[in-house]
């Protein structure tokens, strides 16, 4: 692991993430789809502040920071997978053992329309995919049944995505492309790309964020911070609790905790946290801090070995719709 010489905080030779670094990277929003639209004011520092309560230069510091560590490693551009006839959703495969999950991973990697791999430490992953009917679903759940040698799969998650109300022109599509292809580009730089003006590529990136087309997130690689380990904790409460617990967990691990979200499968647990830990008896003490609260009924820490971004066939995906 590279060091940058100094710490964010200019104590040690190593970076390290404090409890503001994860408050700005959960304000961000890391999840490239969601049930309502992202404006792109929402990674906009003076947005950031306010939602974290520092102030605009602190969270420009502390974004930089990570940036130059390499704890925050790019941005994406993601489309709403609607507007190219897609759904798409997240199963957990239970394998016999580790090598015949290393034996099958290639093959789940090369599956046609695979957004990620969540590699868990152990015999366990998660594929999730893109799908364009039912039967389309059918066939890949039934091939991934396969690699998995007949376990049942598990659903982990369906990506949540606005409803499309207007489809997107031709122009929209080159600015989603040239957005793609440099998340970073100002409108300037945008505009002379797809060949218009400044002003065009804002109205029309602006539009399409609002609508919930186009989603712009951080990439997060918490590899790059010395001894930090990013975490799934699956809770499973007792029945009639309600949603109470969910509120407190919350609240119990807001200095941890990136996402939160409600597992499709309560096999899976009925309430899931992505949470930041220091070392291993830190993932313990947050899973047994998990077990305390009212209405938790257990909790499981499933580690990450890989995270893997297998999205890049978007890009031809959009491509081919500007020259539609």
């Amino acid at each position: 692991m590279p060091c940058t010489g100094k710490d964010f905080h200019g104590l040690t030779s190593r970076p390290r993430v404090d409890a503001l670094d994860v408050a700005i990277i959960r304000a961000m929003g890391i999840r490239p789809y969601e049930r309502v639209a992202k404006p792109l004011g929402s990674l906009r520092p003076a947005r950031l502040a306010r939602v974290t309560g520092a102030s605009v230069n602190t969270v420009k510091e502390r974004i930089a920071a990570m940036t130059e560590a390499g704890v925050i490693a790019g941005y994406r551009a993601f489309p709403n997978l609607r507007h190219l006839g897609l759904a798409a959703e997240a199963h957990y495969l239970q394998f016999p053992s580790e090598e015949a999950k290393d034996a099958a991973l290639p093959q789940v990697k090369s599956l046609h329309g695979i957004l990620e791999v969540h590699d868990f430490i152990g015999p366990g992953l998660c594929a999730d995919f893109s799908f364009r009917d039912e039967a389309d679903r059918r066939a890949k759940l039934d091939l991934l049944t396969g690699l998995a040698h007949g376990v049942p799969l598990r659903t982990f998650y369906v990506r949540e995505m606005p409803p499309v109300k207007r489809g997107l022109t031709a122009l929209d599509w080159r600015v989603l492309g040239a957005l793609r292809a440099d998340p970073r580009a100002g409108a300037a730089d945008l505009a002379e790309a797809v060949g218009v003006s400044a002003r065009t590529v804002k109205r029309h990136l602006t539009r399409m964020a609002a609508e919930g087309s186009v989603f712009l997130v951080p990439v997060v690689d918490p590899s790059k911070v010395e001894g930090l380990f990013v975490f799934e904790l699956l809770v499973y409460l007792h029945d009639g609790s309600g949603p109470r617990p969910m509120a407190a967990l919350r609240a119990a691990f807001r200095e941890e905790h990136v996402y939160a979200y409600v597992p499709a499968s309560a096999e899976l647990g009925h309430f899931d946290l992505l949470l930041f830990a220091r070392n291993i008896a830190q993932v313990e003490k947050l899973r047994r801090r998990a077990e305390t609260v009212p209405g938790v009924a257990r909790a499981e820490a499933w580690l990450f070995r890989a995270f893997l971004d297998l999205s890049a066939w978007l890009d031809d995906a959009v491509a081919e719709r500007t020259r539609e």
